[in-house]
């Protein structure tokens, strides 16, 4: 046998059917024992043969298991550049395509109807083992990954990140930060840039810290414009005064979350918009300036913020707390008994799965018994060993609370969607909520009390937002107290001013809103560049809203279009002149990529890198508990977080 090619006495991918007769083909001898164990064959082969035993499982540097060279017993030469090369992309396609992108397990590979399968595909393929996919070729496409990472960052200016801590099914806790940001092409772009072990104590000094090592790593510390969590206290303090720890200002910021987190009530919004004779403002001196202190580096949670809003109505609204109950008891038993589920098989209805962590749960619960009605569902009561009654005015309540709650639900599924959802849509998503609440108010027979709580809750939660519309003066420890929020709905070409027609102010009220936004864009612009005098910027904004109410002529877009695309216009006022007067309505990204106006293009790829919750890193842990699930919780952690990181980052193999 020395000398010659054992291949050919020997093929690796016939171990099936020596695992049935028991004759080894090198040899021709028995090595099957009384039990018959497949092992008994790689006993005899490294025993009896340790050179081919060695050839195939030695070799710790290749995906394959053979190399052929040269011509030999006879054989014409084979081209082993073009073999190893398509072996290498049908192993990477695999790895790619079905163990990353389609979550399939990494011992597929060596199940024999797969290999069965891809001889059919490729009669010369040969198998690769989970080992090597293991120990080359994941960590090697999450090297490829990181270097293209790191390339496309160090072509930005500024980034946003999203955090948060999440525990696996082992009780591990990790820690998740997701990049964002604006590139040259004016189009969004997310990575995970890191997905970390992350052991106790979970305390803002850790989690400032931990992140700190990341953004060393990835040298992007000085990019950060903003980092957007959740509002957990541990978040709230690790990143209230920026990127390094300041234990002066510790006390302060637990200050800053009581006011927070207190039940201060706030004015009813009716009284916000009372009409007055108040005039045109010199914008030198305007309403909500900032104070001489910057904002926080961090921001809270759109989607999270208005969850605790919800629940906050909910809760403090006794009659619709026991109507929920009801729910929650007919759903949990519609989910254990048999004879209920035949009888919602029969009516084609459903009734939804309540998760304590979602309101979403909460009002698709509601939603679903409403749908089934009263008389089918009496029937489906009766069936429950304590039955539940569910009187007239409970569906009366139901009913309310599901028009009240469905904006909010709307924006929820939005904010996490798996779309990109900029900062702009807070703002214009909060006034749909608050006039919706205003005009459903004049409806409701038994659920005025949960708009009230709902009004209450969003003045104290978004009381940024809510001063800044009402012309009053923003403290700089009031949630949402970030001008950009404002800056970025103008900005925006989907929303502009628009948004304001559906709080009806007084025209007076509304012009110095007006004024104000504009000035935050102007203040923000000067930061970058040098601007005229105040007097001489206040002025041109008067000019601007003068001319902005001009009448357009019909069907003539060209004008405004010159306007917008013209290299020339270098003034910031009067750049914002030219944008909002622009009829075009579309993206932000397709409108920006095109447009001309260099200081608000420089504008908008700060801004508007900014997520409006902290869904994409949330979304990353969905992946995660999908990765781990509870067949696989035996996985190393080092390959674990490797198919978490190249599973978020896909778009980059």
């Amino acid at each position: 046998m020395a000398g010659k090619n054992w291949k050919q006495y020997f093929d690796f991918s016939a171990i099936e059917e020596n695992r049935t007769n028991g004759l080894c083909k090198l040899c021709h001898r028995n090595y099957k024992d009384k039990s018959g164990v497949f092992s008994n064959f790689l006993k005899h082969l490294k025993r009896q043969h340790p050179l081919e035993y060695n050839q195939v499982f030695n070799n710790e540097h290749e995906y394959f298991t053979e190399d052929r060279n040269g011509i030999e017993d006879g054989h014409e030469p084979i081209d082993l550049t073009n073999i190893k090369e398509k072996e290498n992309r049908i192993i990477l396609s695999i790895t790619k395509n079905l163990i990353i992108r389609c979550n399939l397990p990494l011992n597929l590979v060596e199940k024999p109807a797969f290999r069965d399968f891809m001889k059919e595909c490729n009669l010369k393929y040969r198998p690769v083992s989970t080992k090597r996919l293991k120990h080359d070729v994941i960590p090697s496409l999450t090297s490829t990954v990181l270097t293209r990472i790191h390339e496309k960052l160090n072509t930005t200016d500024h980034v946003t990140l999203t955090v948060d801590i999440w525990s696996d099914r082992r009780c591990r806790s990790f820690i998740g930060i997701t990049c964002h940001f604006i590139d040259q092409k004016m189009s969004t772009q997310a990575y995970l840039i890191d997905f970390l072990r992350f052991k106790s104590p979970h305390t803002s000094e850790n989690i400032q810290q931990m992140t700190d090592e990341v953004l060393e790593r990835f040298n992007i510390k000085k990019k950060v414009f903003r980092i957007v969590t959740d509002n957990a206290s541990s978040m709230v303090k690790a990143y209230k005064f920026g990127l390094s720890v300041d234990t002066e200002n510790i006390e302060v910021d637990e200050k800053n979350q009581l006011i927070i987190e207190n039940d201060l009530m706030i004015e009813d919004f009716e009284e916000h918009f009372e009409p007055d004779d108040l005039q045109m403002v010199n914008m030198s001196s305007s309403d909500f300036g900032e104070n001489e202190d910057s904002p926080s580096v961090r921001l809270s949670c759109f989607a999270h913020t208005l969850q605790l809003c919800i629940r906050d109505g909910l809760k403090n609204v006794p009659y619709i707390s026991k109507v929920l109950e009801k729910c929650q008891i007919l759903g949990k038993c519609s989910n254990q008994s048999s004879k209920i589920a035949d009888i919602l098989e029969e009516l084609n209805k459903h009734i939804s799965k309540m998760n304590i962590t979602r309101w979403n749960s909460e009002y698709m619960l509601m939603k679903s018994i409403l749908s089934i009605g009263k008389s089918d569902l009496d029937s489906i009561v009766k069936l429950m060993d304590n039955p539940v009654t569910f009187l007239n005015n409970d569906f009366t309540v139901l009913e309310e609370v599901v028009d009240i709650l469905e904006p909010f639900y709307d924006i929820s599924i939005k904010c996490q969607s798996d779309t990109i959802v900029t900062v702009s849509i807070v703002v214009p998503a909060l006034v749909h909520c608050i006039t919706h609440l205003l005009e459903i108010r004049k409806k409701l027979s038994f659920c005025t009390k949960l708009v009230e709580q709902l009004h209450v809750s969003i003045d104290k939660r978004f009381s940024g937002i809510i001063h800044r519309l009402n012309l009053i003066n923003v403290e700089r420890n009031e949630p949402f107290n970030d001008p950009l929020y404002f800056m970025a709905t103008i900005l925006d070409p989907s929303f502009k001013f628009y948004w304001l027609r559906d709080l009806n102010l007084p025209i007076n009220n509304e012009n110095r809103l007006k004024q104000n936004i504009i000035q935050l864009i102007v203040d923000e612009i000067s930061q970058d560049s040098t601007l005229p005098s105040p007097k001489a910027t206040s002025e041109a904004v008067s000019v601007l809203l003068t001319t902005s109410k001009l009448k357009k002529k019909l069907f003539v877009y060209n004008e405004y279009d010159e306007k917008s695309n013209d290299t020339m216009v270098s003034d910031p006022v009067a750049e914002i002149d030219s944008y909002l007067n622009d009829p075009i309505r579309t993206r932000f990204s397709d409108y920006w990529s095109t447009s001309r106006l260099t200081s608000l293009k420089k504008l908008v790829k700060r801004i508007f890198s900014v997520q409006a919750s902290s869904a994409p890193v949330e979304r990353v842990f969905s992946h995660a508990g999908l990765i781990l699930s509870s067949r696989r919780t035996n996985m190393s952690e080092q390959l674990f977080k490797d198919l978490v990181f190249l599973k978020v980052n896909q778009s980059l193999l």
